[in-house]
């Protein structure tokens, strides 16, 4: 029989109704791109506010050896009782020891500067790799900066000089952008590439159910009796996968799009940065048909991979290295000062992702974007090539082959001498 685009219809239908049915399919592809974000953007910040907490909790014990501790050192967290212990030193050796063993948190060793009488160099012993003692490191040297301020000031006071001649460089901050392009800038580091997890999350379950999971079930043989076209009915399957990964991409870059202006806005607030996090409508397009056609290309590839699957599990093996692959354009630019090129526009993936965040930012390289979705088309129509020469043999789509994609590559695709392809059904 023909291909019908009524049959795909039915068929779409019948297997996006099934897929709500089935419970694990939308919370994967549903649910957790859409809650995931901002639990997990919520969960961080509680965690980062718990261990900073800790932090200010820690008491330091300080060993001071060498020249007598300046009583104007003693400033800030220094001063607080209830955060620093002053500890007897040992010796250089024993509080190296105390500090390896956790016994002491830092030695401060003071000695005369050779270079100018009056002076002090201090020499700190602390583990890095321990939380408590870099700690202790870092409100010394705190106190060490303003003990050395005030220094500076009491000289310069005894010698009737005003603080613009002694302070010599002055520094201050002039920053050009808006609240609103810093938030732009933001929101591309993040939303473009946590798209493409979504997409590929949203696309898994999928794909491995309208193909492993139908012959698990025995439903797939039972699939392909009815009067529709072979070609027709893996039409629809396609396209139920890729509707759930765009879904999957499009509700969390909504969800991202509300929950980050609510939890890293007063966080950064709080430092004294103002920033606003608004998506500019003018990049929606962009940004939506970078998705399609994400969602087209990776479930593409998902549903051949999964075809040479016969159970759910092995199918779950076969599409876990399409997260890596996936993956490895998105590092690729992860570079803040990246922006779409011509170069940039012939890789997959990496492409769509500078193209969305440029479009955050409000560049508009129009030949490269028109470059870069010429590019991402031609890979969606290799993977539906691809697709078209892998549904030809009947026991890849019966799943009696015994290999997988690579040996069926191999010695199928690559190689002339190859099984007849598979019959139409219902011809």
């Amino acid at each position: 029989m023909d291909f019908r685009w009524q049959d795909v219809r039915l068929f779409y239908v019948r297997e996006v109704r099934a897929a709500l049915r089935e419970r694990s399919i939308w919370v994967n592809s549903i649910l957790i791109p859409l809650l995931l974000y901002p639990v997990l953007l919520w969960v961080m910040l509680m965690a980062l506010t718990f261990a900073q907490g800790q932090e200010e909790k820690f008491v330091s014990r300080i060993a001071w050896a060498g020249e007598a501790r300046p009583a104007a050192l003693e400033r800030g967290e220094l001063a607080d009782a209830a955060k620093v212990e002053w500890v007897k030193s040992g010796g250089e050796e024993a509080d190296r020891q105390a500090i390896l063993a956790e016994q002491l948190d830092l030695a401060v060793f003071a000695k005369p500067d050779p270079a100018f009488a009056g002076n002090l160099r201090l020499e700190l012993i602390y583990d890095a790799a321990k939380e408590r003692s870099a700690k202790a490191r870092e409100r010394l040297r705190a106190a060490a900066g303003e003990y050395r301020g005030l220094v500076l000031e009491e000289q310069a006071a005894s010698r009737a000089l005003a603080p613009a001649v002694w302070q010599q460089v002055h520094l201050q901050l002039v920053n050009v952008s808006t609240d609103r392009e810093k938030g732009a800038f933001l929101l591309g580091l993040i939303a473009p590439m946590v798209m493409v997890i979504m997409i590929l999350m949203g696309a898994l379950y999928p794909a491995i159910d309208s193909t492993a999971g139908e012959r698990e079930r025995s439903t797939w043989e039972t699939t392909f009796t009815t009067a529709a076209s072979k070609a027709s009915i893996l039409t629809a399957k396609y396209f139920y996968v890729a509707s759930f990964g765009l879904v999957a991409g499009l509700l969390n870059l909504a969800a991202m799009a509300i929950t980050i202006p609510m939890v890293l806005g007063p966080l950064l607030a709080a430092e004294g940065e103002d920033v606003a996090f608004r998506i500019p409508l003018a990049s929606l397009p962009l940004g939506l048909l970078a998705a399609a056609l994400l969602s087209l290309a990776l479930s593409a590839l998902m549903m051949i991979l999964a075809a040479f699957a016969r159970t759910f599990k092995e199918g779950q093996a076969l599409l876990g290295p399409v997260f890596f692959v996936s993956f490895l354009p998105v590092m690729l630019v992860s570079g803040t000062d990246m922006q779409l090129t011509l170069g940039w526009a012939l890789v997959p993936i990496s492409n769509l992702i500078l193209m969305f965040r440029d479009a955050i930012s409000g560049i508009y390289n129009w030949p490269a974007i028109g470059l870069a979705l010429l590019a991402q088309v031609a890979i969606v129509a290799l993977c539906l090539f691809l697709a078209r020469q892998v549904i030809r043999f009947e026991d890849v789509l019966t799943g009696s082959y015994g290999g997988n994609f690579q040996r069926f590559l191999k010695e199928r695709l690559l190689s002339r001498r190859g099984k007849q392809p598979a019959k139409e059904h219902g011809a």
